[in-house]
């Protein structure tokens, strides 16, 4: 008798707690002839915040007298709001909610979007979009309304408003905001698409945002695991809606593939799968469409919400890209390179112009054509796809070199000779100061027991990975590096003192830490059968501190290689400013948590890694009053050459030849106003 007693218990709190203190209140509003409109409107109001902090109940039986008690309050708010004035306060308290980052309002509230004729969502939309919202406004509403309709069913015009409302930012140009969203809901919209009752919401955003970007292969790679599952879920349930969408997805796919072609192992067993459907003819007429970020728009852009700069992939050049803001993140290089006041060579010019842009620059994305031209290693092809550890390599030698000359020549102008201690071009470099390092090797002859060492200057650690240890770290690679190595068998080394190949030791010791370390994971081994390097796909947990012989140093960025092969694939960054984490993915960057790194799996494996020492000062961020005159040209430059892209783009916008409101045939949308959401042509509108 107890346990039932205390069933009832939690079943009246179930209703005290929720829905039953809203029903009353639409109850006295729908009876008390008494109140005024703005009484009403004002309860309404309280009405829809109350629903934002309602919590679904997990037992089965609460669950279902839940659902009844949300339909009894969308049909008694849909009685009280049938005035204007009550149906704008309603709405507002609904995009309060939706848009308030500091909440995090339950889907329950969404049944006021039932006050909406689905018909004027699109005209209710522009509403919004003309009312003067700021974009994290408008973010942090799209965010939620997309966090509904990944977990609840019971509000038909959700879908559609979903999908207008990105179409509205598009539109808007609000590239940042679609970007970013659909990294965080593209996945879990597409496995939704096995579900009858959610197919028709989620089905028409899946397409819209995998049509839409074109310009990364982000949202398509992420559910290219999930690929498998669905359509095969959809071809078992033979219904029109999910043979509709198994002939789109299908379509959509083999067009997404030859329009990202560079990842062959990625996509392996997404060929498989689609070997077992048809696709239609003309499939490739999928991609027709304008894309969020296609060439001409991504220049005119505004920096996205993330306020990082991308760069453009010019044709397989994602190993330099990725290299670059690796590099650009790097503080201490970065500030040195650009307040550099040497006559610079024409690389380090176009790399200084390079990070002033990056760094101040108002677009979302530049193309490094000028800086590909200059660092392209000798044999690498334009267009191939080529090794960013070997790229990195090149760069910052040639660099350092080109460096080394520019002082040996000033020396020379200032009678200082070579032999002086002030003539130390090797350690004066920005390349050298920022990144160079010493190590000892010490090695010993077991047969005469002698010993020799060799002193080595190096800018990055190549770090094996051992193959008969299931678990991987950083810090295991680093000891596993530091260990003493025994040369033996085919390893043996050449003796000076034996004249001969003898067993021995050898051991590095660093000597001279660098303020930056670079760590390259050599995720690859000699396959004697195909006598070819193949790529070990192998776990590296990343360590967000390492100890180098007893110095400490914190990660601040990692390059990343997605692909099953080391001659292909696709590389990409993430890099931290301060505390917080970004990806930088070509033109794309977006804010991720640091999570994110802890869950990187074969094929994706770090690759190339950078620690900072924990004693290094990290100056602040150059200021552009700070640069050069050159360099502030280059910036002048810039935003003229962007100034007269808008232009030239608003001019083309406001051509006569398009219909007012945005080329649909809708009449321009109506200005603020009172601040309210209603149109005088429409009586039921979204806030």
């Amino acid at each position: 008798m107890a346990v039932k007693h205390k069933v009832v218990e939690c079943r009246n709190d179930y209703r005290q707690n929720h829905l039953y203190v809203i029903l009353r209140a639409l109850q006295n509003i729908s009876s008390d002839n008494g109140l005024t409109q703005t009484d009403i409107a004002k309860q309404c109001e309280q009405i829809v915040l109350n629903l934002g902090v309602v919590a679904m109940p997990t037992a089965a039986e609460d669950h279902k007298k839940f659902m009844q008690d949300i339909r009894n309050v969308q049909e008694y708010l849909e009685k009280a709001c049938s005035n204007e004035e009550v149906i704008s306060v309603t709405l507002q308290a609904l995009y309060n909610g939706i848009s308030d980052p500091e909440k995090q309002p339950s889907p329950a509230m969404s049944v006021v979007l039932q006050l909406i004729d689905v018909k004027s969502i699109p005209s209710a939309v522009k509403r919004i979009l003309h009312n003067g919202y700021s974009d994290q406004s408008l973010e942090r509403a799209l965010l939620t309304l997309c966090d509904w309709l990944s977990k609840w069913i019971y509000t038909p015009n959700l879908g559609p408003l979903v999908l207008c409302f990105m179409q509205g930012l598009e539109t808007e140009q609000h590239y940042d905001i679609l970007i970013e969203v659909t990294r965080s809901y593209v996945e879990k919209f597409f496995k939704l698409c096995v579900l009858a009752t959610s197919r028709r919401s989620v089905g028409p955003v899946v397409i819209y945002i995998l049509e839409k970007m074109q310009h990364s292969p982000e949202a398509f790679h992420k559910i290219i695991p999930h690929t498998e599952k669905v359509l095969y879920s959809l071809a078992k349930e033979h219904s029109d809606t999910s043979q509709l969408y198994l002939k789109k997805f299908v379509d959509l796919f083999m067009a997404l593939m030859d329009h990202f072609p560079d990842y062959p192992d990625l996509y392996d067993s997404l060929k498989r799968t689609l070997e077992l459907y048809e696709p239609t003819k003309n499939y490739k007429e999928k991609l027709n469409c304008k894309s969020w970020l296609s060439t001409n728009n991504a220049m005119l852009t505004l920096v996205p919400l993330s306020g990082k700069v991308g760069l453009n992939n010019l044709g397989n050049t994602c190993y330099m890209n990725s290299i670059l803001q690796a590099l650009f993140m790097t503080k201490l290089f970065r500030n040195s390179v650009l307040l550099s006041s040497r006559d610079a060579t024409p690389l380090f010019s176009k790399l200084q112009s390079l990070f002033a842009l990056l760094q101040f620059s108002e677009r979302c994305s530049l193309s490094p054509n000028d800086l590909l031209n200059l660092a392209r290693p000798p044999g690498f092809q334009q267009g191939h796809q080529h090794d960013s550890s070997e790229f990195l390599g090149y760069l910052l030698d040639a660099l350092h070199e080109q460096e080394k000359s520019t002082y040996s020549n000033t020396a020379q102008g200032d009678n200082i000779q070579p032999g002086s201690s002030d003539f130390q071009p090797s350690e004066n470099t920005v390349v050298q100061r920022s990144f160079g390092g010493r190590a000892v090797t010490h090695s010993h002859c077991v047969v005469c027991g002698s010993h020799s060492e060799r002193a080595d200057s190096f800018r990055e650690l190549q770090l094996s990975i051992p193959t008969n240890c299931s678990n991987h770290s950083v810090q295991t690679l680093v000891d596993f590096y530091l260990q003493p190595e025994q040369l033996c068998g085919d390893n043996q080394y050449h003796c000076d003192n034996c004249e001969r190949l003898t067993d021995g030791e050898r051991i590095s010791k660093i000597v001279q830490f660098p303020a930056q370390l670079i760590l390259t994971l050599k995720h690859f081994r000699y396959d004697p059968a195909s006598q070819q390097r193949t790529k070990l796909l192998l776990r590296v947990d990343l360590d967000a501190f390492i100890v180098l012989e007893n110095v400490r140093y914190t990660l601040y960025g990692a390059v990343i290689h997605c692909g099953s092969s080391v001659d292909s694939g696709h590389y990409y960054t993430y890099a931290r400013d301060e505390a917080e984490w970004f990806k930088f993915n070509d033109c794309a960057v977006f804010k991720i948590e640091p999570e994110e790194l802890c869950k990187l799996h074969p094929p994706e494996t770090p690759y190339m890694l950078f620690y900072s020492r924990v004693d290094t000062v990290i100056p602040e961020p150059v200021l552009k009053s700070q640069l050069s005159q050159r360099l502030q040209r280059v910036l002048l430059r810039d935003n003229v050459e962007l100034e007269a892209e808008r232009k030239r783009r608003q001019t083309l916008v406001n051509s006569p030849l398009r219909p007012p409101g945005g080329g649909n045939g809708d009449p321009p949308p109506p200005g603020c106003g009172d601040g309210g959401f209603l149109d005088s042509t429409h009586n039921r509108f979204v806030c």
